[in-house]
């Protein structure tokens, strides 16, 4: 039997349905099933080529029944949401949950060359009518599973998927038993609830899967009261680590608009921001109006180094995946944002001031489960969109705290403290490996305060990741500024619609001509199409929008 491995601070859910391990959809309820026994696995293919292993809920509560199985890449971790089902609507002729009429058969590995102990078999469950299929089942035996093995859903409790990730495939030289596996995801966030399930498809089926919905007529029931957020706080929020040579800090709003921020707006002259935004415009456009640094060179600097040790974490509380999981997205504002580097070969370009802007707003969102308060995913900022790790890629303190690094000037999140590159697209690889072999035979009289030479290699604007000794612990400086299901009062600075810094555009080719112009004639034009790759915010100084005004309030994060 196998157990996921969970991020859980135990024994502090006090009252409600958060934590308790099951969820009514309104009719249907859920659980969020903990141990498993393996039923098939091959060990080659896959993202890696370590193979794909199959599992089964096991150890169900009474009255839950499988919606079907799960799979995962060996190479990762055990860790997941896979959802077993209990209809709780009473009606025993059209209830939530009815056994498959019959199964099709998508693939086995009998005969292949896989490499595996024994055969494995894929089925796709045939719902019936007014019902569909939620999993698939997988066997060692040629004979179709029973009927009663799984469960098919009411249609009206169910929803849209896509494909998402892909985990396993295998096809014969001839192009013959062509088998896919992918992750699935809802077409649309609203109050859509994956499970955890498979897609499998073969050269000649196109079917689809279904995710469940939330249909309850109150769909926050299962959401963290106060005391538990604050208490998912203390227990998950990560420690933010800043490069040993940052000089742009995060700060509080507040020290921001008491030490000289100025709001400018149209045929007006600037301002000071009045208390906590008070006077700030909250119903018009983001070119509306910005605010700046203070004219004045002394108070200018001040602003921009920031103020870590009055900084706050400002956080947002939202249901997420249908109201099974609570995202607790943490915001960081700095007052200024540092110039950019770019990657070239093994060449560190400093682009000077490109990439400069007054004010930055990053963030950092944790997902937590409802069924047991166990923190499942983090989401890191970086350049605009991110991306979603599991806790396992993280060092965590205390056994559940993330480890975070801050990025340097410019403040994207990092689960490691090594470079990182980034590129807004792909050159052709014979275009790389031109620019490598030129780049290395490049001689060392080129090496300027401009260029620097380096091990570390790549093509693309560069995030360099440290641990200092400057860090920010999330939870003992925070501010819950927003809980989506609570009546709260919001902060005028919150609702402010304009940019948090002033808008200026660099004169691109100028800039990028004087860095092209200082390598080979031959690499130069690639050099140039490189350049043009730089992430949106390196090529102009632009203010951003506050938190509220971006599409990851009410929407999905960015990846």
């Amino acid at each position: 039997m196998f157990r996921f491995q969970h991020y859980c601070a135990c024994d502090f859910w006090l009252s409600g349905d958060f934590g308790n391990g099951a969820i009514d959809l309104g009719g249907l309820e859920v659980y969020n099933a903990l141990y498993f026994k393996k039923i098939w696995e091959t060990h080659s293919g896959g993202p890696k080529g370590f193979g794909v292993s199959f599992y089964e809920p096991t150890s169900i509560p009474f009255g839950f029944n499988l919606i079907g199985h799960y799979c995962k890449p060996n190479s990762v971790a055990m860790f997941a949401v896979v959802l077993i089902a209990k209809d709780t609507t009473g009606d025993p002729s059209q209830g939530a949950l009815k056994s498959p009429i019959d199964y099709t058969l998508i693939w086995t590995s009998k005969g292949l060359n896989v490499s595996q102990r024994e055969d494995g078999y894929i089925w796709l469950p045939v719902p019936p009518d007014g019902y569909k299929a939620i999993g698939h089942i997988v066997t060692t035996s040629p004979e179709k599973p029973s009927l009663d093995k799984v469960r098919c859903v009411r249609s009206d409790f169910t929803d849209l998927t896509k494909v998402d990730k892909w985990i396993w495939g295998h096809k014969t030289r001839w192009g013959l038993r062509i088998v896919h596996l992918h992750t699935t995801k809802p077409k649309t966030r609203a109050l859509s609830v994956p499970t955890g399930m498979f897609l499998a498809r073969n050269g000649s089926n196109t079917h689809e899967l279904a995710c469940l919905k939330m249909v309850k007529t109150d769909p926050y029931s299962a959401m963290p009261n106060s005391l538990q957020i604050r208490t998912m706080i203390n227990a998950y929020a990560p420690w933010v680590y800043f490069h040993p040579h940052e000089q742009y800090f995060p700060s509080s709003v507040l020290w921001f608009f008491e030490n000289g921020a100025e709001l400018h707006q149209h045929d007006q002259p600037p301002r000071l921001v009045i208390n906590d935004g008070d006077n700030l415009p909250d119903n018009g456009t983001a070119d509306d109006a910005f605010l700046d640094l203070p004219q004045d060179q002394p108070s200018k600097e001040r602003l921009q180094k920031g103020f870590l040790p009055n900084a706050i974490a400002y956080i947002h509380v939202k249901p997420a995946l249908g109201g099974i999981c609570t995202d607790l997205a943490i915001w960081l504002y700095y007052p200024f944002n540092g110039g950019g580097k770019f990657q070239l070969g093994p060449f560190t370009i400093d682009l000077g001031k490109i990439g400069e802007h007054v004010s930055d707003w990053e963030h950092i969102t944790l997902r937590v489960d409802n069924f047991h308060g166990t923190l499942t995913a983090v989401y890191l900022s970086q350049h605009a969109k991110g991306k979603w790790l599991t806790p396992s890629e993280f060092e965590l303190m205390n056994g559940t705290r993330p480890v975070v690094y801050a990025s340097l000037h410019g403040h994207s999140h990092y689960s490691t403290p090594t470079s990182h590159i980034h590129v807004a697209g792909i050159l052709d690889s014979s275009d790389i490996q031109m620019l490598y072999d030129e780049l290395q035979i490049m001689s060392d009289s080129r090496k300027s305060s401009t260029f620097k030479e380096e091990s570390f290699f790549g093509f693309g604007a560069r995030d360099d990741v440290a641990k200092g000794d400057n860090v920010m612990d999330i939870a003992s400086t925070y501010n819950v500024i927003c809980v989506d299901y609570m009546e709260s009062g919001i902060e005028p600075w919150l609702d402010y619609t304009g940019r948090w810094g002033p808008k200026i555009t660099y004169e691109f080719t100028e800039e990028m001509m004087i860095i092209a112009d200082s390598f080979p004639h031959i690499v130069r034009k690639l050099v140039i199409k490189l350049l043009r790759k730089l992430p949106p915010e390196l090529l102009g100084e632009e203010g951003p929008q506050g938190p509220k005004m971006k599409e990851s309030w009410t929407g999905d994060e960015m990846v």
